[in-house]
């Protein structure tokens, strides 16, 4: 009888409607959720086979559910630079636990990226979920692997410590006095360093060992001839060498020539090339390799000796003072001797259908067969969107929208409600015909 199809008609109304306020009443809840995806119904009409042209069988209606996780929420600015954004498509790859996702470790999928460091040096955001990332090694190379999960480990930074950096290149700017009369007594390589002769010109710089430690390199000129000069590099105190009592500390020696013109015409001998510097066993330190110089900066001309300035690369101890997210993912440590490491580059997910994802704890998601398989890339490569650190990306709820929705939920659920009066009325009155 159509009496009774209209009551089920009206109570799959009630359900759907229901449904519906579930769903608004959640996207309300979370419009202060960071990264929530809000979801919406859409109704679809059940339709019962009609036997006849006379009489007309109602089929109701069925909610589905959809989320919006592919629309954007708006990128909000936060005072925390672990705080993460992304601008554009894509997804955190996290995890509920700290173990490596190649030891079978469950993935999962976020743009809640409200990041901090716990106490044990792991990445993981408010939701306590473990932000995954490609290491980084030394030379600064990726070891990263786009179709897999393999190389992904759990970002941690408990194992950085200070950082130092050896002095490899120095370079020297000086003018060394054309009318400097030319030495005239004899001369032997190491002279200068042993103290047998006293240089024209002497020039010392700091360089930093293997430990970090300041050590200085003195290097003396003496000029021989028309435009050639004699150069020494040696340490000082010679005892920071091995076998530096014996040489007076002695480095590398060479000549420099000028030409007519005051510039460098060639730099011979030791000292124009890669230098070893033999640290003694009492330093600590290890054999150091130095690159010097004297081409680019040194001049001959008719007036004093001076210098310009001194270049050298390599820097003391430093400690870890903060971490900064670039643009392209890499996470870097700063250091308080203003030197920077890049420890992880962090890797972001995409799917075909994101709107396919099923939502996990946290306000992650996981992967369906209707989402698709998910595509791992750098950021701002493949389809994936830009990194922003110090940032937070907002709920993508409307509120007016929702109030909008939320008065028209009600009113649709009345008016279903007035479906079933209706029919119990009509229903009342079918059964008192019998009296």
């Amino acid at each position: 009888m159509s009496i009774y199809t209209a009551l089920r008609a009206g109570v799959s109304g009630l359900t759907a409607n229901s449904s519906a306020l579930a769903v608004i009443s959640d996207n309300i809840a979370n419009v202060n959720t960071v990264g929530y995806k809000r979801s919406g119904v859409d109704f679809s009409a059940l339709v019962n086979a009609q036997n006849s042209n006379t009489t007309y069988n109602a089929g109701g209606v069925l909610p589905l559910t959809r989320q919006q996780i592919s629309l954007q929420g708006s990128l909000e600015q936060s005072r925390s630079s672990t705080d993460l954004a992304i601008s554009g498509d894509g997804f955190f790859i996290v995890s509920p636990n700290n173990q490596q996702l190649s030891n079978g470790g469950s993935v999962l999928f976020t743009r809640a990226g409200s990041f901090t460091i716990d106490a044990n040096g792991y990445m993981v955001n408010a939701q306590g979920l473990f932000l995954q990332g490609w290491p980084v090694n030394s030379d600064g190379s990726v070891v990263s692997s786009p179709t897999s999960l393999s190389a992904i480990e759990p970002i941690n930074i408990s194992g950085v410590g200070g950082l130092a950096e050896p002095t490899g290149n120095v370079g020297i700017n000086a003018n060394l006095n054309s009318d400097q009369a030319a030495y005239v007594g004899a001369y032997t390589a190491g002279d200068m360093a042993t103290g047998t002769v006293t240089p024209q010109f002497e020039s010392s710089l700091e360089v930093f060992d293997s430990l970090g430690a300041p050590r200085s390199v003195a290097f003396g000129f003496m000029k021989t001839g028309p435009n050639v000069w004699q150069v020494e590099a040696y340490a000082r105190p010679n005892t920071n060498i091995t076998g530096g009592g014996a040489s007076g500390g002695l480095l590398a020696s060479g000549t420099l020539t000028f030409n007519t013109d005051g510039t460098v015409a060639s730099v011979t001998g030791a000292i124009g090339s890669t230098f070893t510097i033999p640290w003694a066993t009492s330093t600590g330190a290890s054999a150091q390799d130095i690159d010097l110089d004297l081409e680019s900066g040194m001049t001959q001309f008719a007036k004093s000796f001076g210098v310009t300035s001194v270049t050298a690369d390599g820097v003391p101890p430093g400690d870890l003072v903060g971490l900064v997210l670039e643009g392209d993912g890499f996470l870097t440590a700063q250091f308080s001797n203003g030197r920077a490491r890049a420890l992880y580059q962090i890797p972001l997910a995409t799917f075909l259908n994101p709107n396919g994802l099923a939502p996990d704890q946290g306000g992650a998601f996981r992967t369906t067969l209707e989402s698709g398989l998910y595509n791992i890339n750098s950021a701002n490569a493949g389809g994936a969107g830009r990194m922003v650190s110090g940032a937070l990306e907002a709920s993508n709820v409307d509120l007016a929208a929702e109030f909008t929705n939320l008065i028209t939920t009600q009113r649709a659920y009345s008016a279903a409600s007035r479906i079933i009066t209706t029919a119990d009325q009509m229903l009342e009155e079918l059964l008192m015909i019998k009296r």
